[in-house]
């Protein structure tokens, strides 16, 4: 009976021996998660200086650059302030010390609207010049001529004179119909029949006459758009002609030049006929020659994707030859209220653009656009950035360098204290 008893005692013993040391061991582990915890936020909490213009250069003090000799300044103060700060998961946001913007030439400007006048550059060759050229002049209607300009061959036309008039029954027709619709307001016809009557010939002096209740009888006049001689004369008054027939042919003291150029595919739909044209040959530097988009071919060239127009100016010069090359520039199709920025503060990759916004007066961070058209050194912008924002224009290099910095070390830091969470994890397990 007293062996068993002493049994019993010993194996009571033994238990509360194991318990305890069962208890010392989850006190052990607890200090040392939070001694693991403390020393992670303490490194966490490590400040890093960097140089300004030399992002390797990194010390946990303060100092100076052993480079360039200019003032380490902080980086950094801990990783929950970084993530407060970051706005974008890409880029990291800049902090400046005051100052530190006139160092590095750091300009900024406000995003605005405006227009995007697109000039087209290419070059081009004088494929023909016409010392006796001619315009000829024809009625834009078919009908009968109502009155004619005395003047015979040989005799001078200056700019704006009459040349003659012409009338129709459809003409007048529609006169009438439009003087009907208008006054009975009926706006939708009378606006039809306007158009109809300006594709005609009338100008805008003959629809405000019919509008304040002329006759409906008013034919269309002809005007001379240049000064200029007459080189021939055809039809009298009352003669019957057609829209394609010669009524006058004039011609001036100076030659019409046509130069051939090449437009490649990205700019086709900004082209079209009667647009204007400087030009500049290079024989004759510091001259510049107007002109006007005569004709717009249809694409030609499978490999080279390029279409070809016509432009032709007007010179008294005798010293242009055939084939001289050409500067072309065309004053193509405007854009009209757009987003628009300096093309100089677009940071382009081979994915994606970027600009580099202001924040506040001493943040700025990198952020992600879609760029669409450019010209003339400015760029349209679609998406990323709104009116009034405040960007960089000069210097935006190298605060876009120091943000792709900052944003590696704090992928680097993240890393880190996942390393440091996961391997603690393994440690108490391993313990139990």
């Amino acid at each position: 009976m007293n062996n068993k008893m002493l049994i019993v005692f010993y194996a009571f013993l033994l238990c509360i021996t194991v318990l305890i040391n069962v208890v010392n061991s989850s006190e052990n582990l607890a200090g040392n998660s939070a001694v693991n915890k403390q020393r992670d936020q303490e490194q966490i909490k490590k400040e890093i200086y960097v140089c300004p213009m030399h992002s390797h250069v990194l010390s946990d003090k303060e100092g100076r650059c052993p480079i360039c000799g200019m003032d380490l300044v902080l980086m950094k103060e801990n990783s929950e302030e970084k993530k407060q700060n970051t706005k974008s998961p890409d880029y990291a946001v800049v902090n400046l010390v005051p100052g530190m913007q006139e160092r590095l030439a750091i300009k900024t400007q406000r995003v605005k609207r405006g227009d995007l006048k697109h000039t087209i550059e290419t070059i081009g060759k004088i494929t023909r010049i016409d010392p006796m050229s001619r315009r000829r002049i024809t009625s834009p209607i078919s009908g009968r001529i109502v009155d004619m300009n005395k003047k015979y061959s040989g005799d001078i036309i200056k700019k704006e004179e009459f040349l003659f008039s012409v009338a129709s029954e459809e003409l007048f027709k529609n006169e009438s119909d439009f003087v009907t619709f208008f006054s009975r307001k009926d706006k939708s016809n009378a606006s039809h029949l306007m158009t109809k009557l300006i594709h005609s010939g009338l100008d805008a002096g003959d629809i405000s006459r019919l509008q304040q209740g002329a006759s409906p009888n008013i034919p269309v006049r002809i005007y001379s758009k240049e000064d200029g001689y007459i080189y021939a004369k055809r039809g009298k008054i009352s003669d019957k002609i057609n829209n394609s027939f010669t009524v006058f042919n004039l011609g001036g003291n100076y030659q019409v030049v046509e130069i051939t150029a090449e437009i490649f595919e990205r700019q086709w739909n900004l082209v079209k006929e009667g647009q204007k044209v400087r030009i500049r040959l290079r024989n004759l530097p510091g001259v510049l020659f107007n002109g006007i988009v005569e004709r717009v071919d249809d694409p030609v060239g499978y490999t080279t994707r390029a279409l070809e127009v016509r432009i032709k100016f007007k010179s008294d010069r005798e010293d242009l030859t055939q084939s001289t090359f050409a500067r072309v520039f065309i004053e193509g199709r405007t854009k009209h209220n757009v987003l628009l920025v300096p093309r100089d503060a677009v940071i382009k990759t081979a994915d994606s653009a970027h600009i580099v916004k202001v924040l506040s007066d001493f943040n700025l961070q990198p952020v992600e656009i879609i760029a669409g058209e450019e010209s003339d050194g400015q760029m349209e912008i679609l998406s990323g950035l709104q009116e009034g924002d405040r960007i960089v224009t000069s210097g935006q290099f190298l605060i876009d360098s120091e943000s792709n910095i900052l944003s590696a070390l704090a992928r680097m830091e993240r890393n880190e204290i996942k390393n440091n969470e996961l391997k603690n994890n393994i440690d108490s397990k391993m313990d139990h």
